[in-house]
C-alpha cells in the first residue's frame, strides 16, 4: 500500500506540475458553478441538486481528461517498463494510477465546497445532507475513475483512451433508462436498470448514504480495475499460452463475481440519513404507531414487473419503508406483494380492493410506447380497507399509510368545529376543502354557525375559526366565551385587513375576535405586514403589454420558527395580505411566535393601497411575528384554560392557496392536532423533504456569492497554479552548485 500512495503522490503531482490540470480544475469549476446558480436562482432553492444533476454530465467529460494520461502515457514514453523494474508490482502500479486520478477528482469536488457555504448565508440550510451528498458525488468520482484507468490502460494513445471513456461512461449513464430498456423481457430491464449510474447516485443525493449505493460504486471501480489488471499483467505473456489462458479466465470470473455481488447489493440494507430530522429514516410516531397495535395490519402491494425504470427508486423507498415498518410491528404488520400483470387472481383482487391499473408512456427506439401496470397498495384490518390506488411519489407515503392505519384501528374519532365568516365561501376556492380531506382521517368535522351559537356543542372540544365577521352580536359573542372558558380550544385565522381581491384599497380595522381573544393576552392588529426581502413574485403588466415578474412585498413567504411541534418540518407558509400580531401585558400562558417575517419588514395601516407598484417605506423595518400559539401554564388559574393558534392571515389555508403551497395545509393540520392534544401524527406528517428557500439580504450579496463562485475561487486557483509553474520554472533553470569545502579542509 506504501507503494501505490507513493505512486498516487507522483501522478498528483503531475498534474499540478503542468498547465493541463489548472486549466481542467478551472474549466470543471466554471462550468459547474455557471450552470448551479443559473438553475439555484431560478427556483430560489438551497439545495445542491442542481449541480448533482449536472454532474453526470460533467464528468462524462471531465473524468476521461484526468485519467487519459495515468497509465496511456507510461506506456507510450516506455516509463512504464521503468516503473515496473523497481520493487513495484503491477497490482501496486495500478491501484498507484487509481488513487491519484480519484485523489485530483476529490480535490476538484472539494473546490466546489464554496457553493454551499455560499447558500448557508441566504439560508437555513442544514450541513447533513450536504456531506451526504459530497461522499456520494466521491463515491461517483471513484467508479468512474476506475472506468477512466481501464480506458488509459488499454492504449498507447491519450486521445483514444478519452474516447473509450466518454463512450463507456456514457453508457453506464443511460443504461437502464427506457430508451434503452424498453422491448426487453422485465427482469432483464430491472437488472439494466439497477446496473446504471443514475439511480445509485440520484439517492445519495437527497442526502442519505444507502450500503447499497456504495457497494455499486466500490464494484463498479473493482469491475475495471480488474479488467486493467489482466491487460497490464497480460502484457508480459505470450499470448495463446496457457497463463495468459489462466490470467483471462481468472480476469473474467472476478467480474462475474463483482457483478454478482453488485446486483445481490441492491438486498442489503442499511443506511445512514444524514437530512434534518432523518426523514428517510421511519419516525418514531410511525413505530409508536406500530408497537400500539392490538391485531393484525395486512399491507398488500400490487407491482407489475414491467413499470418504467424511474419507478425503480420508488420501489426501492416503498420496500425500505415497509420493511421498517414490520420490523417495528413485532409481528402485527404483515407484508404481502404480488404481480397483476402476471398473475389473474391478483388482477381481480386488487381492482376489487380499489388498485386500478394506470397508463405510462415508455419512449422507444422509434416510437412512444402507452404501456398498463399497477403500483398501488391496500391497507387491510379486520374487515375494513384503505387502498392507495397509485404510488406517484414516496415523500409523503409514511405519513399517508400512518394515517390510514390509525383511522382503521381507532375506536372513535374527536369532533372538530368549522366556523366561516367570510364573503363568497365556497366560490373561488375558497373553501378548506383540502384540509377538511386529510382532517376526516382522524375527525369529525361539523360546521358552526355564527347565527346559531347553540349549535356549538359540549362534544366539540377544538374549533377552526376562518374568517372576520363585521361584529359579533352579544349571545355569540358569550357562547364562545363559555367555550373557551370551559378550556376549549381553537385556531383562529383572522385578520386585520380583509381583502377580497377585487378592489385597489382595503381599510383597516379592529377585529371583532380580539375581545374574546383578551384572556390569551394576544390581538390581531390592524394593518397589512409587507416584506422587502422575503416576499412572492407574481407577474405584472409591462411596457408594450408584456408581462413582467416582480415582487410583491404584500404577498409573504413566512418563515416557520422551529423548535415547536406545530411548525415541525414546516419551512416557509404562503401568507397573502397577512396581518401582524400583538401582545397584550398581564400574566397568563406561554406565549410562542409560529410564523414570523424576515428584518425586512414593516406595517401599512389605514386605508392601504394595494398596488404592487406602490412604494413600500423602508422605515421600521423589522421582523413581525404572523402567527402564535398560547399554552396555559400548568399554574394557570385564568379563564383562558384551552389552547390557542392565532395566524393573522384568513385565506391561507383555503384550496386555492393551499393546493400550490402544500406547506400551508401541513401547518394547519398540526394545529389541529396540537390543539386537540392528538399529536401523533405531526411527526409524521411534517417529514418536509423540500429544501429551505433563499432569502438574500441584499442584491450585493445574491451576486457576489455567485461570482465569488463563478470567477473568484476559479481565478484563485488559476493564479495559485500560475505563481506555482514559475517558481518550478525558476527552480528548473537554477544551475547546479556543489556544496563550498569546511575552512581548513585537507589541501
Amino acid at each position: 500500500m506504501r507503494a501505490s500512495l507513493t505512486v498516487a503522490r507522483r501522478e498528483v503531482r503531475a498534474l499540478l506540475d503542468t498547465p493541463a490540470g489548472y486549466v481542467l480544475l478551472t474549466v470543471f469549476l466554471i462550468v459547474n458553478a455557471f450552470l448551479f446558480f443559473r438553475q439555484a436562482y431560478l427556483t430560489n432553492t438551497a439545495s445542491l441538486r442542481p449541480m448533482l444533476d449536472l454532474l453526470p454530465w460533467l464528468f462524462l467529460f471531465f473524468v476521461p481528461a484526468v485519467a487519459m494520461r495515468t497509465l496511456a502515457e507510461d506506456t507510450r514514453s516506455g516509463q512504464l517498463e521503468v516503473l515496473l523494474s523497481q520493487p513495484l508490482t503491477e497490482f501496486e502500479l495500478l491501484l498507484g494510477k487509481y488513487f491519484g486520478a480519484t485523489f485530483f477528482l476529490w480535490l476538484a469536488l472539494l473546490a466546489t465546497v464554496p457553493i454551499p457555504v455560499g447558500l448557508s448565508l441566504a439560508s437555513e440550510s442544514s450541513w447533513g445532507p450536504v456531506v451526504a451528498q459530497y461522499i456520494g458525488a466521491m463515491l461517483f468520482a471513484a467508479g468512474l475513475a476506475g472506468v477512466g484507468v481501464w480506458a488509459s490502460c488499454i492504449t498507447r494513445s491519450q486521445i483514444t483512451a478519452f474516447i473509450v471513456a466518454v463512450g463507456v461512461m456514457f453508457l453506464l449513464v443511460l443504461v437502464g433508462l427506457n430508451p434503452l430498456v424498453v422491448g426487453l423481457p422485465p427482469q432483464l430491464g430491472a437488472v439494466a436498470a439497477r446496473l446504471g449510474v443514475l439511480s445509485h447516485f440520484d439517492s445519495i443525493g437527497r442526502g442519505v448514504v444507502d450500503l447499497r449505493d456504495v457497494i455499486y460504486f466500490v464494484s463498479l471501480a473493482a469491475v475495471f480495475l480488474a479488467l486493467a489488471f489482466g491487460t497490464l499483467l497480460g502484457r508480459r505473456l505470450a499470448q495463446g499460452q496457457a497463463p495468459a489462458r489462466r490470467l483471462r479466465l481468472g480476469v473474467l470470473l472476478m467480474v462475474a463475481t463483482l457483478v454478482v455481488v453488485n446486483l445481490l447489493g441492491g438486498y442489503i440494507g442499511g443506511r445512514l440519513d444524514l437530512t434534518p430530522g432523518r426523514l428517510y429514516t421511519l419516525s418514531e410516531g410511525s413505530r409508536s404507531l406500530a408497537r400500539s397495535l392490538d391485531d393484525l395490519v395486512t399491507i398488500k402491494v400490487f407491482a407489475s414487473k414491467e413499470l418504467p425504470a424511474e419507478v425503480a427508486l420508488l420501489e426501492r423507498d416503498l420496500a425500505d419503508l415497509l420493511r421498517d415498518l414490520r420490523a417495528a410491528g413485532g409481528g402485527r404488520i404483515r407484508i404481502v406483494q404480488s404481480d397483476p400483470g402476471d398473475d389473474a387472481e391478483a388482477r381481480r383482487e386488487a381492482r376489487t380492493l380499489g388498485v386500478t391499473p394506470v397508463q405510462f408512456n415508455v419512449v422507444g427506439r422509434s416510437e412512444l410506447q402507452v404501456k398498463e401496470g399497477y403500483f398501488g397498495l391496500v391497507i387491510q384490518y379486520a374487515d375494513q380497507t384503505h387502498p392507495i390506488p397509485v404510488i406517484q411519489r414516496t415523500d409523503d407515503l409514511e405519513y399517508r399509510i400512518a394515517a390510514a392505519i390509525r383511522s382503521l384501528t381507532r375506536k372513535s374519532k374527536p369532533v372538530i368545529g368549522l366556523v366561516v365568516a367570510m364573503d363568497d365561501w365556497g366560490r373561488e376556492g375558497r373553501t378548506l376543502g383540502l384540509v377538511q380531506q386529510e382532517l376526516s382521517r382522524s375527525y369529525t368535522v361539523v360546521p358552526v354557525s355564527l347565527d346559531d351559537p347553540a349549535n356549538l356543542a359540549d362534544s366539540i372540544r377544538t374549533i377552526i375559526v376562518a374568517g372576520q365577521p363585521d361584529s359579533l352580536v352579544p349571545a355569540v359573542r358569550e357562547r364562545f366565551a363559555e367555550f373557551f372558558r370551559s378550556g376549549g380550544s381553537a385556531l383562529i385565522m383572522t385578520t386585520g385587513a380583509p381583502v377580497d381581491g377585487r378592489t385597489p384599497q382595503v381599510s383597516a380595522r379592529e377585529p371583532a375576535w380580539n375581545e374574546l381573544l383578551a384572556p390569551f393576552r394576544v390581538k390581531i392588529r390592524p394593518d397589512l405586514v409587507y416584506d422587502l426581502a422575503a416576499n412572492q413574485i407574481v407577474p405584472m403588466p409591462g411596457e408594450g403589454g408584456a408581462q413582467v415578474l416582480r415582487p410583491y412585498p404584500l404577498w409573504l413567504r413566512a418563515r416557520a420558527v422551529p423548535g415547536t411541534i406545530v411548525t415541525d418540518g414546516v419551512g416557509e407558509v404562503s401568507l397573502l395580505w397577512s396581518s401582524s400580531i400583538d401582545t397584550l401585558p398581564g400574566q397568563g400562558g406561554l406565549i410562542t411566535p409560529l410564523l414570523l417575517s424576515s428584518r425586512a419588514a414593516g406595517v401599512a395601516e389605514g386605508m392601504i393601497d394595494l398596488d404592487p407598484t406602490r412604494f413600500f417605506p423602508e422605515t421600521d423595518l423589522r421582523s413581525r411575528p404572523l402567527a402564535v400559539m398560547v399554552q396555559p401554564a400548568d399554574a394557570d388559574t385564568g379563564r383562558a384554560r384551552g389552547r390557542l393558534v392565532l395566524v393573522g392571515n384568513m385565506e391561507f389555508a383555503t384550496d386555492r392557496y393551499a393546493s400550490s403551497a402544500a406547506e400551508n395545509g401541513i401547518f394547519v393540520l398540526n394545529a389541529i392536532d396540537w390543539l386537540a392534544q392528538d399529536e401523533a401524527l405531526i411527526g409524521i406528517r411534517s417529514r418536509d423533504r423540500r429544501p429551505p428557500r433563499l432569502v438574500f439580504t441584499s442584491p450585493a450579496l445574491q451576486q457576489g456569492i455567485k461570482y465569488a463562485n463563478v470567477a473568484g475561487i476559479p481565478l484563485l486557483i488559476a493564479v495559485g497554479g500560475f505563481i506555482h509553474l514559475v517558481r518550478r520554472r525558476r527552480r528548473s533553470r537554477t544551475p547546479w552548485q556543489t556544496q563550498d569545502e569546511p575552512a581548513g579542509g585537507a589541501a
